[in-house]
């Protein structure tokens, strides 16, 4: 059965926001059961009762204490980690390379190991080439409260912003000058199957400013494969831990105008029915979430992609009855109406959390302000 339900929902598969070719959605869709089952694709196996839904891969040192298992990376970052203690023992003090996974993005708690092994730097060590420069790892630089800002904003001087090239700011926000969420559908050929998804958020007057005073129209929140230099997405490969993630922010103006000029795309916005209280909590947590360092951790096309994070966050803010059940079984078979786009349109739409299509976003209504 589970074959049978990635089959048939593999055609809708949702994508990063770089290049896209029509080829990998045919190839996806085109898959058997039996082609899926002798694939080896980590997504699309039947997963083990220990498949949680979040891979990481981790270089640090290992320590065993009182408390438990911990893992200290090189940066500063503190995992705990789900390893017998036989294990741990033996790799205790030692510079480790670990494989484990994470419930979801919003609880890295704890991570069950799946392997591990000493690291022992080696002459001549491949280093990676530096991520591609559209993307920036968010942070919070002052948290007040009642006020954020926050560093790493995506914004443009110009009206068309250059291809390869980006600008870059701090932002002021404050949740209780929130106005409206929406939930956007950037549409990939062929647009009945495939597209990607994200949230703007928007504010009354105060509620959002730059660091050179500027009100932009909106904020976007698009979670993104962390592709780097020389390397390009494709749903295939975000399969196979291939590329990172990234929680990536830039003003709605920006993100449009990118998409519209350079991409030849458009944009479907979709608001998001929430109490004025609901869309605030939405806006803090999806900031606090922005900002979690999230270097050794993969994007999956099926488990960890751009949409259902989107609803991650809402299960936070959302009481326990309306909120989307993300796995079918537990850890075992992931909910597709949780993942892909389209469906998840309609499925947040049957539930009375997504509105109807506002005006599509294209280079007649680009400067369209969202209400």
């Amino acid at each position: 059965m589970l074959f049978k339900l990635l089959s048939s929902a593999l055609i809708a598969l949702p994508v990063a926001a770089s290049a896209q070719t029509s080829a990998d959605f045919a190839d996806l869709g085109a898959l058997t059961p039996v082609q899926i089952r002798q694939t080896a694709l980590p997504g699309l196996e039947l997963p083990s009762d220990k498949s949680w839904g979040v891979t990481y891969a981790l270089k640090g040192v290992l320590s065993v204490t009182e408390e438990g298992v911990h893992l200290n990376t090189a940066e500063g970052r503190l995992f705990n980690l789900d390893l017998s203690g036989r294990k741990a023992r033996e790799f205790n003090g030692k510079t480790v390379v670990v494989e484990a996974q994470a419930k979801q993005a919003d609880d890295l708690s704890v991570l069950k190991v799946i392997s591990i092994s000493e690291y022992t730097p080696q002459a001549g060590e491949i280093v990676p080439p530096p991520y591609q420069p559209r993307r920036r790892q968010a942070v919070i630089i002052e948290n007040k409260g009642a006020e954020l800002v926050m560093g790493n904003v995506r914004t443009a001087q110009a009206e068309v912003p250059p291809a390869d090239a980006y600008d870059w700011t701090t932002m002021t926000i404050k949740p209780g000058l929130i106005k409206n969420v929406y939930l956007i559908k950037k549409p990939f050929k062929p647009e009945v199957v495939a597209a990607h998804s994200f949230f703007v958020f928007t504010f009354e007057k105060g509620g959002l400013t730059d660091a050179q005073g500027k009100e932009p129209m909106a904020l976007a929140l698009s979670i993104e494969g962390r592709t780097r230099v020389g390397q390009s997405f494709s749903p295939l490969t975000g399969l196979r831990n291939s590329f990172g993630i990234i929680w990536a922010l830039s003003t709605w103006e920006e993100y449009a105008a990118r998409t519209i000029y350079h991409e030849k795309g458009h944009l479907v916005p979709y608001p998001v029915l929430l109490s004025h209280e609901e869309k605030a909590a939405l806006l803090r947590e999806s900031m606090q979430q922005a900002a979690v360092d999230r270097e050794g951790e993969f994007y999956n096309t099926i488990t960890n992609n751009c949409t259902n994070n989107l609803l991650i966050l809402l299960n936070r803010v959302l009481p326990k009855e309306r909120r989307t059940k993300m796995w079918t079984i537990p850890y075992m078979v992931y909910n597709v109406r949780a993942t892909m786009p389209l469906m998840v349109i309609k499925d947040l739409q049957k539930q009375g959390l997504l509105g109807a299509e506002f005006t599509d976003i294209n280079a007649d209504t680009l400067h369209t302000r969202l209400p």
